[in-house]
Formats: structure tokens, sequence, C-alpha cells
């Protein structure tokens, strides 16, 4: 395939605008949360999710753009007749928080030259509630809302404000602990490409999820965002993501806002 050029990210932008335009009358609404079938990795998937990535694949055909796309709901199909990229997505990451009113929901998307995650070139990941559109390109840097973004300088645990996913993983819970006890704030919203932002633009200090739950497509544009804004983003083991991005595979992550902070964290989890 060939390589990405500067039209990738406003594509991206182009379709995160589609999806909020859609997603948005739907906030908080009762049909948001109708349950209608399965996704890709078998999680369900709610009228909203259904609706904001068939936005994305229509946005696609409508530009003529062709690729191999990775939906959350759809699966890995082709789109075109000569693909040029790969683009993954998660169309709607939070669909709980929607289906209740919660404010705190992302659509991220991210564009490859190859199957690999590690290859990613450009991503957004667009705030549902408010429209602010986080964005990166590979060796030029991040950004929210069009001004440069980077993380926060702490590097002390104890002066941390973290973000911690424990849901539906009870026993994952007494492995956090001692991480809870340390940090000066907690928090777990429930969107991670959001929360992953977050550290990227010094709001959250580090995110953290130790589940083995999160796929590819709920990271793929987050990663490139924080590591873009000069931010860490490794697995709790150290390594990096080298792995494909048509496959079904799930992970533990860390976000942190420097090396330092980082190995922080991991250390707090060696036996």
């Amino acid at each position: 395939m060939e390589e990405l050029n500067g039209e990738n990210l406003n594509l991206l932008e182009d379709i995160a605008r589609e999806v909020y335009s859609v997603v948005h009358p739907l906030l908080g609404t009762p049909e948001a949360g109708r349950i209608v079938g399965a996704g890709f990795g078998g999680d369900e998937t709610r009228v909203i999710d259904e609706v904001a990535e068939q936005a994305i694949i229509q946005c696609l055909k409508r530009n003529r753009q062709s690729c191999i796309f990775i939906g959350e709901e759809s699966g890995v199909q082709k789109i075109g007749d000569e693909p040029q990229f790969y683009l993954i997505s998660d169309a709607v990451d939070g669909s709980t928080n929607a289906a209740r009113g919660i404010g705190f929901i992302s659509s991220s998307l991210a564009i490859s030259p190859t199957d690999c995650l590690e290859d990613v070139e450009a991503a957004v990941v667009m705030n549902l509630v408010n429209g602010g559109l986080y964005e990166a390109k590979r060796g030029k840097g991040a950004w929210y809302n069009g001004t440069a973004i980077k993380p926060s300088q702490t590097s002390v645990l104890e002066e941390g404000v973290i973000g911690i996913d424990v849901s539906r993983a009870p026993e994952k819970v007494e492995n956090i602990i001692s991480l809870m006890k340390i940090v000066k704030s907690v928090r777990s919203l429930g969107s991670a490409a959001l929360e992953i932002c977050y550290v990227a633009s010094g709001i959250l200090d580090a995110y953290v999820d130790l589940r083995s739950k999160l796929r590819t497509l709920d990271f793929a544009a987050g990663m490139l965002i924080v590591k873009e804004a000069g931010g860490v983003f490794l697995q709790p083991n150290g390594r990096d993501f080298n792995v494909s991005l048509t496959q079904v595979n799930r992970f533990s992550v860390i976000a942190a806002a420097n090396k330092k902070l980082y190995k922080a964290i991991i250390n707090l989890f060696k036996p």
C-alpha cells in the first residue's frame, strides 16, 4: 500500500465529524442503549454503536476511499476495489456512558499503511459530547482542537492523578490496590481512548488497565496520540504493540506522562 499523506488526517477528521452528527442526538436516550446484536469481538452491539459504525462506512464509500476497514461491530471488511490503507475504529468508545447519559464518550479512528499496529501514522479521537478533537500524525506531534499538547511533568506517584479501569474484572482489583493506595487521586471514566488522550494532554498523569481486555481498536488511535505528545504507551511487561490490526488481540496497557512515572507504576506490580 502507498505511503500515507496529510490528506489521511483530514479524512479522519471528516469521518469523526460525521460520527458526531449521528451520535450526539442519541446520547442519553433509551434507544441508544438498545441491544441489536454482537460485535466483531463478541461484545454486545447497541443501536448507538451500529449507527456510528455505519456512518463511518458510508462516509468512506461516499468519498470513494478504498481501504481495509476494521470495526468493532462489523469486523474486517474490504471497502472499494484497491485498498490504499487500513482504517481501524472504535466508533463509540463508552457505549454504556452514552446509553446512561454519562458525558464521557469518544470515537476513535486510526490509519496505517500496513496491517501492523505500530505502523499507525494518523489518528483522531473525538469527544462525542462536546466535539473536541484530539489528533496526531507520526513524526509531526499531537494536538487538541489545533493546539499542540504534551503530557504533565508529574513523575512521582504520590502526586499523580491516575485513570484506572477494573470494571468487569474483580480478580484484578487486588493487583491494583497498591497503586490506588499511593497515588493522589484515582479516576475511572469509561472511555479508554479518551482517557489515554487525557494523559497526552496532561489532564491525567497516567492510565492503567491490567484486565487484558482492551482490543487494538480500543487504543490504536490513543496510542499514537500519547506517543506523539511525548508520553509513554507500553504493556506492563515493557513490550510495545507490534501486532496485527486485523486480528482480535486483547491487552493490558499503561499510558504514562513519562518513563519515570511508567517505571514507578510497573515496579509496584513486580513480585
